[in-house]
């Protein structure tokens, strides 16, 4: 998998949230564990180049790459990234008030790479590589030297990497179109992640029943249901039993909270509820599934 990577640099840690950017190097950052894309995603826009073999998840979506991949993410729609190795490539960070009309003249949900609803994902070529590769190591040269101009410099590289993805053709077969449908599973599925991740077992999330989400979207619970089952083939509750089965096995797999805490912050009302939901959807009970990720 990581055969012919070009030799990226690394910059800023991502671990400090009060920054608005970050550019860095994969290959380093995640076999250092300095990057956790499942706690990252909320807060972050994304361009991500990657090098090798990967499954993507969007929202309910499972997709596979392969090559030379250059990937747009938004903090509306919920994603993850994984390798069965290690990763190779370099991911660019940043927070929505980064690029505003007023710092940039341009608004970012308008880029079609960011408008919500859609997923755009490119497949490069070597050369194609290479000249985005440059654009990178501009960002990483100016977060070493620290001039004045730096946030202005790094935002004119982060433009350039839009404006040139948006010379190509992005892969069809993930682009997605919006129509009635999709947008409201889109803005189902939006909502849905907003309560996501947890961080503290006092955070419980507000929106757990396929009611609770139709009055949030003003519409009645069967529409909802319907148009969501249209868009992603799945019923609403399905939906929401896979994204609180993900969020239990982040938990369980990396705090240590109590199976109790855990069930609270995920909306059951009792402990013996979530581990007849957790085992129903998983075959082993929460505190097995703990002991066997900690082996």
């Amino acid at each position: 998998m990581k055969s012919s990577v070009v030799p990226f640099r690394s910059s800023d840690s991502v671990r400090n949230d009060a920054a608005t950017f970050h550019v860095v190097d994969l290959s380093e950052e995640t076999h250092n564990a300095g990057i956790s894309f499942e706690y990252d995603r909320k807060l972050f826009y994304t361009v991500t180049l990657l090098q090798g073999e990967y499954q993507l998840e969007f929202e309910d979506r499972n997709i596979d790459v392969s090559g030379n991949t250059l990937i747009f993410t938004t903090t509306k729609i919920p994603f993850g990234i994984h390798a069965t190795g290690g990763y190779a490539g370099i991911i660019c960070m940043f927070k929505e008030e980064f690029v505003t009309k007023a710092n940039s003249g341009h608004r970012l949900l308008e880029f079609p790479v960011y408008k919500p609803g859609t997923q755009h994902i490119y497949s490069l070529t070597n050369e194609q590589k290479k000249h985005f590769v440059d654009i990178y190591n501009k960002m990483f040269d100016e977060a070493r030297d620290n001039s004045t101009f730096k946030e202005s410099l790094q935002r004119t590289y982060l433009l350039e990497l839009i404006f040139n993805a948006q010379k190509l053709a992005p892969v069809n077969s993930f682009v997605k179109r919006n129509n009635t449908t999709d947008v409201i599973a889109c803005s189902f599925i939006r909502l849905l992640e907003s309560q996501f991740p947890i961080e503290s077992p006092q955070n419980a999330i507000k929106l757990k029943t396929s009611k609770d989400f139709a009055d949030n979207l003003s519409l009645h619970p069967n529409y909802l249901n319907r148009q969501v089952k249209l868009s992603k083939g799945r019923t609403v509750s399905e939906i929401i039993a896979a994204r609180l089965i993900q969020e239990a096995k982040i938990l369980l797999k990396l705090t240590n909270w109590h199976i109790a805490e855990i069930s609270f912050a995920l909306g059951f009302e009792e402990a013996s509820h979530f581990n007849v939901f957790f085992k129903k959807h998983v075959d082993i009970s929460p505190t097995d599934y703990r002991k066997l990720q900690n082996e």
